[in-house]
């Protein structure tokens, strides 16, 4: 089998349909049949099977283009980097991170910048589940993200424990406090904050009125307009610098899973990727 012919098959399992394929790839159709009935010669096994017209993936066929995304995956990684190679260029840096790692993306990009100013860069933001998919199938060079369990075949540095903090208006009097003490303002709830949802539901409290947002930079927003206030991570907080805001430390021990990160051992990196590697494990740990 050759990588043109990983490239076809991932079409049609893509599109569904061999003409949809086909035409998105700039080919006949009897040429696209032609080379899926040859892998799956090669192979031994049925790839795909035809379900009220379309292409589905037979249960051998859904194991192997698990292989067939990721070698895809390094191959194009692989083509970018040889364009590079030629240009005698420093790289494309590929980093991925969770929403908790956003402000401090303009101090780390700096960081690289001044190292290797030709250098391009390539930020991608998710979920950590997101995140950690493309880090294992070699779409980034790592990732930034809280991490619940290590995972087989991937090297995940601890930068932290993802503890909490409260960020209230400049004005707001307290510097240490507790949720119970805050129940005659308004909380800005971030939607996928389970731990402080768990909190909140087994002591039962309530407060003036909840804004339900989905993302820590919304729940700043409105806490900078002295709307009310929000539980966002520290780290995100002990980053985020605005002289309308401040973060006040909360006497209870709210954690999530810690901060970590994140990339395969067996990848090869270039010198300049493994650099980028370190002086971001550096910079978060400093």
């Amino acid at each position: 089998m050759d990588i043109k012919q990983l490239r076809y098959f991932d079409a049609i399992v893509k599109h569904g349909k061999i003409s949809w394929a086909a035409n998105a790839l700039y080919i006949s159709q009897p040429s696209l049949s032609m080379s899926l009935s040859k892998l799956e010669e090669e192979l031994g096994f049925r790839l795909l099977e035809r379900n009220d017209g379309m292409f589905k993936l037979t249960d051998a066929g859904a194991e192997f283009y698990q292989h067939v995304k990721l070698v895809l995956s390094m191959y194009g990684n692989m083509e970018d980097e040889v364009q590079y190679i030629r240009k005698k260029g420093s790289g494309k840096l590929k980093v991925g991170i969770t929403e908790t790692f956003r402000m401090v993306t303009p101090e780390l990009f700096e960081i690289y910048l001044d190292k290797y100013n030709d250098l391009d860069i390539q930020l991608t933001e998710g979920t950590t589940t997101h995140i950690i998919k493309q880090v294992k199938t070699h779409q980034l060079h790592f990732g930034l993200t809280t991490l619940n369990y290590l995972e087989d075949g991937m090297e995940s540095i601890h930068l932290g424990q993802n503890v909490y903090s409260v960020l209230v208006h400049k004005d707001f009097p307290l510097q240490v406090v507790r949720l119970e003490d805050l129940t005659a303002h308004t909380l800005i709830f971030i939607e996928n904050s389970t731990v402080l949802n768990k909190f909140l539901q087994e002591n039962n409290l309530q407060f003036r009125n909840i804004i339900r947002v989905d993302t820590i930079g919304t729940a700043v927003r409105l806490v900078k307009k002295g709307l009310g206030f929000a539980v966002i991570p520290e780290f995100y907080a002990k980053h985020y610098t605005d002289d309308d805001v401040k973060s006040i430390n909360l006497q209870h021990d709210l954690k999530s899973p810690d901060l970590y990160l994140s990339f395969m051992k067996n990848r090869h990196f270039s010198p300049v990727m493994e650099d980028c590697i370190k002086m971001t494990h550096g910079y978060l740990l400093g």
